[in-house]
C-alpha cells in the first residue's frame, strides 16, 4: 500500500480535550471510524501519494510559507456533518474561516501545485473530524448533537502528516513548520 500524506493544523491539548468530551456525549456507535483524539487536526490539503521530489519541493515551500505567516487565532464552534443528516458520512466540529486561515490555505495549495500534486477543486471547508463512515445504511438517527460552544486556539505552525492506517494513532507527524513570531 502506498503512503499517503496531508498538510494540517495541529489541535492544542485544551481543544483536543473538549472535542473528546463531545465525542463521549455523542452517539457514535453507528460510525465505522471514531477519530482518536491524538489524530484530531484541521486539514489544509490532502496530498495522497508523494514521491521524494514532491516532498522536497513541498518541504522547501512550507518553510517559506512559515517564514511569512504569523500566529493567529482560530475558532471552533458547533457540530456539523457531511452527507445525510440521518446517516452522516462525517461528523465534525466546525472551524470558522478567517482571513489568515484562507491566506494560509491559498499559499499551501499553490505550493502543492508547484510540487506536482493535483488537488481536488472544491471549496475549502475547514473542520475537525470526530467520526466518519456510516456503519449501517439501513439505520438512521435523530440527530441530537451536543452543543460545542466557541473554543479558540492559537495556530503557530502547520504540519506534514503521513497516514499509517494500521496504527494507533493513524497520523504520524513528518515535519512541523513553525510560524514567524514578530
Amino acid at each position: 500500500m502506498n503512503t499517503h500524506y496531508f498538510i494540517a493544523l495541529p489541535i492544542q491539548p485544551h481543544l483536543r480535550k473538549t472535542l473528546q468530551e463531545i465525542q463521549m456525549k455523542t452517539r457514535l456507535a453507528l460510525f465505522k471510524h471514531i477519530v482518536y483524539p491524538e489524530d484530531f487536526h484541521i486539514t489544509v490539503a490532502f496530498l495522497g501519494v508523494a514521491d521524494e521530489r514532491q516532498l522536497t519541493v513541498l518541504h522547501e515551500g512550507l518553510q517559506k510559507v512559515a517564514e511569512f505567516m504569523q500566529p493567529f487565532k482560530l475558532e471552533v464552534e458547533g457540530l456539523n456533518y457531511f452527507g445525510s443528516e440521518v446517516r452522516p458520512r462525517v461528523l465534525y466540529a466546525d472551524v470558522k474561516r478567517s482571513d489568515q486561515l484562507d491566506k494560509l490555505h491559498e499559499e499551501i495549495v499553490r505550493i502543492c501545485q508547484l510540487a506536482g500534486f493535483s488537488l481536488k477543486e472544491s471549496e475549502y471547508s475547514p473542520h475537525v473530524t470526530l467520526a466518519k463512515k456510516w456503519y449501517d445504511p439501513t439505520k438512521e438517527i435523530q440527530p441530537n448533537w451536543p452543543t460545542l460552544n466557541c473554543e479558540c486556539q492559537e495556530v503557530s505552525s502547520v504540519n506534514l502528516y503521513q497516514v499509517a492506517p494500521d496504527e494507533t494513532p493513524r497520523y504520524k507527524g513528518v515535519a512541523t513548520y513553525e510560524f514567524t513570531t514578530k
